[in-house]
């Protein structure tokens, strides 16, 4: 392909993406709309109930609840610093004589021990596209996402890795040998070079993923556990203590569940477990407690819930990575019947209350 073609394409995939990011905003707006329709008419049956209830009042009991609840509202007004927070493309990289780059800063070249560039840091996105006897002998890179960021990086074989907040991913700056392996903790989607001579393996706590060429999300947040999801072509996961022995395949459409000892699969929406990487959260009937972890890791704020029921309170729609974190609290709100307010540098989640 030459260039003018892959420019071409390049705008026709921004344009499909930005017409289907219009398209979810339209389809999420109307359902907000009816949630809110729903709930002022909810609102207004409990008014007139307590009309009727309390219509005995006297004028000074009137005035005490009128003072009571505004000293509430001005006991509970906190400071709303941490809504504007966003999560941005950051990340740091360490090389293998002990220097960092820090991956925001104007550095393009990225060098070795050996004083030779290895690597290109262009256009927010980390890129080792050559393959010279330089990089052969240059050993293993770490890229470090911290809480609130996300980086790019195109591996030595033209892999692509996306790394999400709070990851952690080794490879070596140039393969070498029969395999071509990594290790993540943490979040990634990857997009596999296809190379059937040179399996690409991904090492995680309590799995290993192998494949020779497709694209495939892999996810180490929870405890004791990593999650691999197939968008397309086909993988192997085995686990980490019993490679060899407790192994299984997945098809598009499929993923593993990968312990200590054991590999469970399933069905699901792929889309609930990649979109992030388009710059989307998409939710279908999603707990609040896993959206709550997802926004507090790419937003890097923490959240609690003041009462443990609110985790499973379930949500579905769609949330722009892009936005800060006040669009986000907003929809969840809307839709959850939940309140979010800031106490010190933590964000309380509680029961919506009534307005009357």
């Amino acid at each position: 392909m030459n260039q003018e073609d892959h420019n071409k394409t390049e705008k026709n995939l921004i344009t499909l993406l930005n017409w289907y990011r219009l398209k979810r905003v339209n389809e999420f707006a109307a359902q907000c709309d009816e949630a809110q329709a729903w709930e002022s008419i909810q609102q207004r049956i409990r008014h007139r109930k307590r009309i009727r209830m309390y219509t005995y009042w006297s004028s000074t009991a009137a005035a005490c609840l009128l003072i009571a609840a505004f000293s509430f509202y001005t006991l509970t007004e906190y400071d709303q610093s941490l809504f504007t927070h966003r999560g941005e493309q950051k990340a740091t990289l360490f090389v293998n004589n002990g220097e960092s780059y820090d991956l925001l800063s104007q550095d393009k070249s990225i060098f070795n021990a050996n004083g030779m560039q290895v690597a290109q840091n262009t256009e927010k996105e980390l890129r080792y596209d050559t393959q010279t006897s330089i990089q052969k002998n240059a050993g293993k890179h770490i890229l470090n996402v911290p809480r609130g960021g996300e980086y790019k990086l195109v591996l030595s074989d033209g892999t692509r890795v996306h790394a999400n907040a709070e990851s952690r991913l080794t490879y070596p700056v140039s393969f070498t040998g029969n395999k071509r392996e990594v290790y993540l903790t943490g979040e990634a989607l990857f997009e596999v070079a296809k190379d059937t001579l040179h399996p690409f393996i991904v090492h995680t706590p309590y799995g290993i993923v192998e494949v020779v060429g497709t694209r495939f999300n892999v996810n180490t947040y929870e405890k004791n556990q990593t999650t691999v999801t197939l968008e397309e072509g086909a993988v192997k996961v085995y686990c980490e203590e019993k490679k060899g022995t407790e192994q299984k395949s997945l098809s598009p459409g499929e993923q593993a569940v990968i312990q200590s000892k054991t590999i469970n699969t399933q069905t699901v929406q792929v889309q609930e477990y990649t979109s992030w990487a388009n710059g989307i959260y998409e939710y279908t009937d999603t707990s609040l407690e896993t959206i709550v972890q997802q926004l507090s890791r790419w937003y890097n704020v923490n959240m609690t819930f003041t009462d443990p029921q609110l985790r499973e309170r379930k949500f579905a729609g769609v949330i722009f990575r892009d936005q800060p974190l006040q669009k986000a609290v907003d929809i969840l709100s809307k839709v959850s019947n939940v309140h979010f307010r800031q106490k010190g540098n933590v964000i309380e989640i509680t029961e919506n209350r009534p307005q009357y």
